[in-house]
């Protein structure tokens, strides 16, 4: 009866906790998903080109021209990063699922704002910097119909003098790249991309010889000439737009507007870098080339501020001009929300000024630090006191008497029946019919039960009778020694079994009696394996590769207790557990990773 107390008490309680595992496999699975890779679809739902905007210039036949602004992309060197568990870090995974998301708004035009690479100036072999390069293309992959445009950053070529910096890296840049100044043409716009690096070196040697930009000699084929030739080109009706990776000088003081996360750009320089562009070439740039709107980086944040045009006031001059500082596209300290800019234009109307031409607006992307500490951190918390608390030694299933038992209390092992008969060791004759106890010694060879009526049970009563159950030569029913009981109590404390039979010197300590049906804690245990290949013949038989998942189930009798004891017991449950929720969460995520890339 202790085995099928037993099965009363587990069984329920080993489903219940086979259901609370399953579900925080599923909850891991979901969440995994959705941190990894839903939130990145999510973070774009409201991001919209701007064409309403330019809704009183459009017409039928009136296709805007859409330019997407990349900031500080930030790409590492493969050759840094080294060769880590899961392929790739992070910020190289977070690029590559941004972009997917991002290039599928299908835009015309993409145009880099400067640092695209994170280390490109200490790369000094082309062969390294091919390497660079391909891992930039693997991450930033586009169709033949959209056109890329690239503009130095510091990060990208280096700015001052430094032993560390590659003397190669301009050359490297231009070559894979692009040229460092360069004038395009977007649906009737002149977009301006100038090397602000260079663009303050050379300043920094026009102050040292104490010279005014209409006094100084530009470098061949540096940025001072280059603004001077594109000034000298430009058209009135022609709208200029302005891309920079440093931002133009300003107010420490001045407010960068509602979408910047804090602070403010302020002054400041350092080995390879610098903030701001000077003053007087601030000035400079905005008195040459008048542009109707500037886009820069560096920064990492938001940043939205007005720039007066020197000596513009007459009528119909614009004296105000606005710039932009886009944000980071990777994941920085600096900010929660990395982002990007979304241009839309349509070329000008010859002496029409009924609208704007022009239209920009920001999109974030998804909060990674803020994933962790909002959603993995406390889930995983959660999880580790549920399988805690899964794991510890239940109290509350007490052992019950089967209500099949006429009494409590211990009594002879062997065939359980769903007739029993109160059994007592002190049973004084011997039993010479199916009604009369027969006392004879134990034998050791050969120990079996009959079922017997109590004494004092009414003969003649048909439904009081006795059931012989075994063959009229064995109607005995052994007592026990004092030895074979004490034997039965300590198995019986050990594991509510006692070994009843021998056979060819062979023990049977399962005795389950053919008549009571089969519990699912008594059946052999095996480990639950996931199949992840499709089933194949192979020499006849259908055969499946599959993956065996460790659970405390395989250290479990068939009666439902540990093979272990106390502590260890409840670390190795705790660990199997915990190891079988992340298997799960981890295959997922390669899973839907590998799905998401080949995209």
């Amino acid at each position: 009866m202790g085995l099928l107390r037993d099965r009363r008490s587990h069984a329920p309680r080993l489903r219940s906790r086979r259901i609370a595992i399953f579900t925080l496999r599923l909850f891991w699975v979901i969440s995994t998903i959705w941190c990894e890779f839903g939130v990145f679809f999510y973070s774009l739902v409201h991001c919209r080109w701007p064409d309403k905007v330019l809704q009183l210039q459009l017409t039928s036949t009136t296709k805007p021209t859409r330019v997407l602004l990349v900031a500080d992309a930030q790409v590492p060197n493969p050759a840094a990063v080294g060769s880590p568990w899961f392929r790739e870090d992070a910020v190289t995974s977070y690029l590559r699922k941004s972009w997917s998301v991002t290039y599928r708004l299908h835009p015309d035009v993409v145009i880099f704002l400067g640092d695209t690479l994170s280390s490109g100036r200490y790369i000094r072999s082309k062969e390294e910097y091919d390497s660079y390069y391909r891992r930039f293309e693997s991450i930033f992959q586009h169709g033949n119909e959209t056109t890329f445009y690239f503009v130095p950053g510091n990060n990208d070529i280096g700015l001052g003098q430094s032993s560390s910096f590659s003397k190669d890296a301009s050359q490297f840049f231009a070559e894979y790249f692009g040229p460092l100044n360069q004038a395009i043409a977007i649906a009737g716009h002149k977009f301006v991309l100038i090397d602000a690096p260079k663009l303050v070196e050379e300043d920094y040697q026009r102050h040292a010889h104490d010279q005014t930009f209409q006094e100084w000699t530009p470098l061949s084929g540096g940025p001072i000439a280059f603004l001077r030739s594109t000034a000298d080109t430009l058209v009135n009706a022609e709208p200029v737009v302005l891309l920079t990776h440093i931002p133009l000088s300003r107010r420490a003081s001045k407010s960068c507007g509602p979408l910047r996360e804090k602070g403010s750009i302020s002054a400041g320089a350092g080995r390879g870098y610098q903030n701001m562009l000077g003053k007087q070439t601030t000035e400079y740039i905005l008195k040459a080339l008048q542009p109707s709107v500037i886009f820069s980086g560096d920064n990492r944040d938001y940043c939205e501020v007005m720039h007066a045009i020197p000596g513009l006031d007459g009528p119909g001059s614009k004296a105000e001009v606005r710039e932009v500082t886009v944000k980071s596209f990777s994941p920085s300290r600096h900010i929660r929300w990395p982002g990007f800019q979304l241009i839309s234009l349509i070329p000008p109307i010859p002496e029409s000024s009924s609208g704007p031409t022009i239209a920009d607006t920001s999109c974030h992307l998804p909060d990674t630090v803020g994933i962790y500490r909002r959603i993995y951190l406390p889930s995983l918390v959660l999880t580790l006191i549920a399988l805690l608390y899964l794991n510890l030694p239940s109290r509350s299933h007490h052992r019950r008497p089967s209500s099949l038992s006429a009494v409590s209390g211990r009594r002879p092992s062997g065939p359980e029946s769903a007739i029993w008969s109160t059994w007592s060791p002190h049973l004084p004759r011997f039993l010479k019919s199916p009604t009369d106890p027969l006392l004879t010694s134990p034998s050791a060879k050969d120990s079996r039960y009959h079922v017997t009526s109590q004494s004092g049970t009414p003969q003649p009563s048909p439904l009081l009778s006795p059931i012989a159950l075994f063959s009229p030569q064995d109607e005995i029913e052994d007592l026990m020694t004092p030895t074979h009981s004490a034997h039965r109590n300590h198995e019986d404390n050990l594991a509510d079994f006692w070994i009843t039979d021998r056979e060819n010197g062979r023990e049977h300590s399962d005795a389950i009696p053919a008549f009571l049906p089969q519990s699912r804690s008594s059946q052999p245990s095996r480990n639950r394996r996931w199949c992840w290949w499709p089933p194949f013949d192979l020499r006849g038989r259908r055969r499946c590769i599959t993956i065996r998942i460790p659970g405390r189930d395989n250290h479990l009798t068939p009666g439902g207790h540990s093979l272990l004891f106390g502590a260890q017991e409840l670390l190795w449950g705790f660990a199997c557990d915990g190891v079988s929720v992340a298997f799960a969460a981890l295959l997922s995520r390669l899973v839907v990773g590998w799905m998401f890339s080949s995209v």
